[in-house]
């Protein structure tokens, strides 16, 4: 429109042909500054250059090569107006996912691609692009870690600076409860394009640590592609060199979606259920629900006394069910110990009351014995006819009194045996 509107002016010969010139132009600055893109128009026998400012990346958006209306390129219209190629996927691979370009016309790709206009016109190439900012602020010698909501990670700064390598892989996270969701803007889709192969082309991997999950980066399909969505608020993207994935460009997007988690109030139950959340007291029957829009919880929330409108109270610094159960463990272990001494004393108790019953028996069966022995020696009314020493015994009471001094000398049998030859041999001395 702005071009037959100034070839139209430059016809009908009016001054005022160059104030709709400035007005077209100033029209399509405030565009341009508004959406980025440029415009670019490349005529036979001419060579144009594209280029992005420190940080960026060209990305094609459009690319036609034909005879496609009246401009710099065709000044006048004739019957071969209208004929049009798309050969973005050329376009792609020339400047796509670089910081600058050179394209010259004619150029033996385009004319390969050339199929609904005539060989033998004047044919020009026009294509728009934008500049993409890109994560450029990197080191290829550690891990690069990105905690915002959304950036861009370009094969080409990897290619220059070594940034994204097993080395220096790009670490991107969020808060807990929040995900990443990753884009593929593969700029050699078109050249490895096929449908028998799962993964045309390595282009680098995805984990996600935390979970143990490994994922392969696949290029060679679709220009524009949903490549990942994470399960946990953390992921590792490495991105092969540039030998190692036949020197494809690609751009990866990087977005940080759903909310992070919420900070309960004291003496307070939480739940959560994909984007909706319910914060209750457990005192009382006060509920509060939300619901996440974008990043951001919306509702109100307040504590179990005075609800606070707009305002989420910090979780509590002792929690109570960490104090319940540290209660429960201090019992447990009390309980323990106290059954560990009462076995002991038991124990114990049990002992000495075996050694007590053991020394009894033993005891018992000693005096038996004694008894036993003292009886047969000595019988009543019988006389030793050994003579000399050996006395007669007239009294069966003296085997009685003998006995009792046995027990009397705590069961010695040679003390009580000797007791009774002196009380014997005194009798009879006596009675001679």
């Amino acid at each position: 429109m702005i071009k037959n509107s100034i070839l139209c002016c430059r016809k009908q010969g009016r001054r005022s042909c160059h104030l709709v010139t400035v007005f077209w132009l100033l029209i399509m600055a405030g565009n341009l500054k508004k959406t980025n893109t440029d415009i670019v128009d490349v005529c036979m026998a001419e060579e144009s250059r594209m280029s992005c400012d420190q940080n960026e990346i060209i990305m094609m958006t459009s690319a036609e090569y034909g005879r496609m209306e009246v401009g710099r390129c065709i000044p006048e219209e004739n019957d071969f107006m209208g004929c049009t190629n798309d050969v973005l996927r050329l376009l792609d691979g020339w400047c796509s996912g670089r910081r600058e370009c050179n394209i010259k016309v004619p150029n033996p790709d385009l004319e390969k691609e050339n199929g609904e206009c005539l060989k033998v016109l004047r044919l020009y190439l026009h294509a728009t692009y934008t500049c993409l900012r890109v994560d450029a602020r990197c080191r290829s010698d550690v891990p690069n870690i990105r905690d915002i909501t959304e950036g861009m990670i370009s094969s080409q700064v990897t290619d220059n600076k070594g940034c994204g390598t097993s080395r220096s892989p790009w670490i991107i996270s969020a808060d807990p409860g929040q995900t990443i969701q990753l884009t593929l803007t593969d700029f050699s889709a078109s050249k490895h394009s096929s449908n028998l192969i799962s993964c045309p082309i390595v282009y680098g991997f995805i984990r996600e640590k935390a979970i143990g999950i490994n994922d392969t980066i696949c290029g060679g399909k679709d220009r524009e592609m949903a490549l990942y969505t994470s399960k946990t608020n953390e992921v590792i993207v490495q991105i092969l060199a540039r030998n190692k994935r036949n020197n494809g460009q690609f751009l990866i997007k990087y977005q940080v979606t759903g909310c992070p988690e919420l900070s309960r109030p004291s003496h307070a139950w939480y739940k959560r259920e994909g984007n909706e959340a319910v914060i209750g007291c457990e005192s009382n029957d006060k509920e509060w629900h939300l619901t996440c829009n974008g990043n951001k919880w919306i509702g109100e929330v307040g504590n179990c006394s005075e609800p606070v409108l707009g305002k989420i109270p910090e979780t509590p610094k002792y929690d109570t069910v960490h104090f319940s159960s540290t209660v429960i463990m201090t019992a447990v272990a009390a309980s323990a110990l106290v059954l560990t001494v009462v076995a002991i004393v038991i124990g114990v108790v049990y002992i000495k009351k075996y050694r007590i019953r053991q020394e009894t028996k033993f005891l018992t069966k000693t005096y038996s014995t004694i008894e036993k022995n003292v009886g047969d020696y000595y019988p009543p009314n019988a006389i030793d006819q050994s003579g000399g020493s050996n006395l007669m015994m007239s009294y069966p009471e003296q085997c009685t009194c003998a006995t009792l001094q046995m027990r009397n000398h705590g069961g010695d049998t040679t003390m009580a045996a000797s007791s009774l030859e002196r009380q014997s041999l005194y009798s009879s001395i006596k009675s001679s």
